[in-house]
């Protein structure tokens, strides 16, 4: 999911053309004698584009606002470089039917590669490909990564546990600690504990927040299936693809 490169999408009018949309908002008549309400919306990434086609659909005149040069907010793909590098949303989270995003991906032929499976919360060929080292520059035993990726997920199902009992929200990392306070035998030391700390660090690399501040109440809290997959390729065509279709 790609928004290509500036002038692939400087053309392309601020008005948008009617569009066929996955959306659930009624269509107004089309012969209703008063002029359709105009809208504006804000904003040309994939929430704003989305929601254009929509108002669209339903008959409303729409202008769509982009201050940049280019679709896409986010979604988009650098050529500084003279090759493609995608600098957000190169994951499909949930490829099923339910996600609009995934008929698009088999309309444009792009390939996928998986990266994990249903209730798996870590990425299993990032375990196979990943080598970490210690202070001094040695390599941490592979068998040692995976035992504390064990445990990881040992303490995150102890968490939800924690979630059932209590009513109020709180953050991972409290949860965590609630966790070593009720089972001190999930406690790890030395080079261990840096190897959970950094599992850690993945999880908020996932939702680009501290531990403290993630929600214990909704952090796994999906629409689509968990099955995640990686866009193996550049996908420029996606946010033009999703905005003329």
């Amino acid at each position: 999911m790609a928004g290509g490169n500036s002038n692939s999408n400087s053309n392309i009018t601020p008005q948008l053309r009617r569009a066929v949309c996955n959306s659930n908002v009624e269509r107004r008549p089309t012969s209703t004698p008063t002029p359709s309400p105009s809208v504006i919306v804000i904003g040309g990434g994939m929430a704003g584009i989305a929601a254009a086609r929509a108002l669209q659909d339903a008959s409303f005149q729409v202008v769509l606002l982009e201050s940049r040069d280019r679709l896409g907010g986010r979604v988009h793909t650098d050529y500084s470089f003279g090759f493609p590098i995608d600098l957000g949303a190169s994951w499909l989270h949930g490829v099923c039917k339910e996600n609009p995003l995934a008929p698009l991906i088999g309309r444009l032929g792009l390939p996928l590669y998986r990266t994990s499976g249903d209730n798996s919360v870590l990425y299993d060929h990032d375990l196979e490909s990943y080598a970490l080292f210690d202070m001094d520059g040695k390599q941490v035993p592979q068998d040692l990564v995976t035992k504390v990726g064990v445990r990881f997920e040992e303490i995150l199902k102890e968490t939800d546990e924690v979630r059932k009992e209590l009513s109020e929200d709180m953050s991972i990392s409290r949860a965590f600690s609630i966790v070593f306070e009720r089972k001190p035998e999930l406690r790890l030391e030395g080079i261990s504990h840096k190897v959970l700390q950094w599992y850690l660090c993945r999880m908020e690399g996932w939702f680009a927040a501290d531990a403290d501040t993630i929600s214990l109440k909704s952090w796994d809290q999906a629409s689509f299936s968990s099955i995640l997959v990686w866009l193996s390729k550049r996908c420029q065509a996606m946010i033009l693809c999703f905005f003329i279709f």
